[in-house]
């Protein structure tokens, strides 16, 4: 009887430690420093950085979090080249359009407009004000108190937090626009340089909450966007730094990193004595899985960027399928774990910010080759046609299902209309325009 109890007693302890390092896959950067921040809390061996906007070049990497180097048959590219230089002059004309066209809706005075205006040449592409309010004011030829006030209404452009002059500027516009600017968490706006240290004593004391409640804290506000400007145009689940970052280098090779200025980064310093042995146990424990956390996502992203090389390149139309079990069986572990580490992760890519699990995707209509092309990639071929078409001739469903057939894909007109309608393109006849 004894040895039975003793048995279950074990499984019990090795199945809540399995959880907990289950709940860290299942985490983005945003929740994994908010849990840790609470665990250097209560832990006197575990020491925490967190960055704040840009990585800091001479903090520590997060541990695991080696480069990838990601699998293809690539070919050779140049970074800096005209086709990306052009898509960055074209993002950027496309945030300081879309301020200017808010300018002129909040802005019905004359004389407000054009200091205004002067405020959007310094808009950075980032969204932060890139000159000193007092040389904005000398330009647009006011008082510095007149130019404050219409800094003021400038906040008002969405997304919250353009013309921020700091970090913590920006932030607190995006908390105050959420409703979410509560006395503890301004007390944390007020106290970054600690966050970053990851100073928990001090931070507890600045905010007046215990550990539980300064981890919803740090969570809360790591989701925040720190570069509204560059993301403006995203969906608002997009709209924070991302987990990871695929770049391309100058010989056309892809890598996949943790983007360093989100990802919190540990370190064990051991505290002598008898007292804190299993506080040192623990923090050795937590250092150990978060690497383990961090090299399994990185090996994750790296082979299904492998896989979906040519989406990677070319965009949706050219997704392949694939699913968490092709992962899994890949990379040697089990499908649920493909499953949890790519849900909420976000990653950068030359083409703009999106979901990780935008790049799993199900077979749907076959390839004349005898190979499946995902449903996702059926509906960025159609919005593709659609959007070449004549406007006074726009094609019919039966002749979008035609133009894939030559392209060789067999999709019913049936099957056209719905991943149509699912897309957000109304019929041809609503699409039509006549001069």
């Amino acid at each position: 009887m004894t040895g039975l109890h003793l048995h279950q007693s074990t499984s019990q302890r090795l199945t809540q430690v399995m959880q907990r390092a289950i709940g860290l896959l299942q985490m983005d950067h945003a929740e994994l420093a908010g849990l840790l921040i609470e665990e250097a809390a209560e832990n006197p061996c575990l020491t925490l950085t967190l960055p704040q906007g840009d990585a800091d070049s001479a903090a520590p990497e997060p541990a695991g979090a080696e480069r990838r180097s990601v699998p293809g048959p690539w070919r050779p590219a140049f970074l800096g080249s005209g086709d990306e230089i052009e898509t960055l002059r074209a993002h950027a004309d496309g945030l300081h359009a879309h301020v200017a066209r808010q300018i002129g809706l909040i802005f019905r005075e004359t004389r407000a407009r054009e200091i205004a205006m002067v405020f959007l040449e310094h808009l950075e592409p980032s969204g932060w004000l890139g000159a000193p309010l007092e040389d904005i004011a000398r330009q647009a030829g006011c008082p510095a108190a007149e130019a404050e006030a219409v800094l003021t209404r400038l906040h008002e452009v969405e997304p919250a937090g353009l013309f921020a002059r700091s970090l913590s500027d920006c932030l607190r516009l995006q908390l105050e626009e959420a409703g979410d600017l509560t006395p503890p968490m301004a007390r944390l706006l007020d106290a970054l340089p600690l966050l970053a240290k990851g100073d928990t004593a001090a931070l507890l004391a600045r905010c007046e909450v215990d550990a539980e409640e300064l981890a919803a804290l740090v969570t809360r506000l790591r989701r925040l966007d720190p570069k509204p400007g560059a993301h403006f145009d995203d969906a608002p689940e997009l709209r924070r730094a991302p987990d990871l970052i695929a770049e391309r280098d100058e010989l056309g090779q892809w890598h996949v990193e943790l983007n360093a200025a989100s990802a919190p980064r540990i370190a064990v310093t051991p505290v002598a004595g008898a007292e804190h042995r299993a506080a040192l146990k623990e923090a050795r424990w937590l250092e150990r899985t978060v690497s383990r956390r961090n090299s399994l996502v990185l090996d994750v992203a790296a082979h299904v960027l492998g896989v979906q090389y040519e989406a990677l390149e070319q965009g949706p139309a050219y997704l392949k399928p694939l699913n968490c079990a092709d992962v899994a069986a890949n990379l040697g572990v089990h499908e649920t774990t493909i499953n949890r580490v790519r849900n909420g992760l976000l990653i950068q890519t030359p083409r703009g910010m999106m979901p990780l699990r935008a790049f799993f995707a199900r077979g749907g209509a076959g390839h004349r080759d005898g190979s499946h092309v995902p449903a996702e990639a059926i509906s960025a071929r159609i919005a593709g046609l659609i959007a070449a078409e004549r406007p006074d001739k726009p094609l019919t469903d039966q002749e979008l299902a035609t133009r894939l057939a030559e392209a060789g894909l067999r999709v019913s007109r049936r099957t056209v209309s719905n991943r149509r309608r699912m897309a957000g393109f109304p019929g041809a006849a609503q699409r039509r325009h006549k001069d």
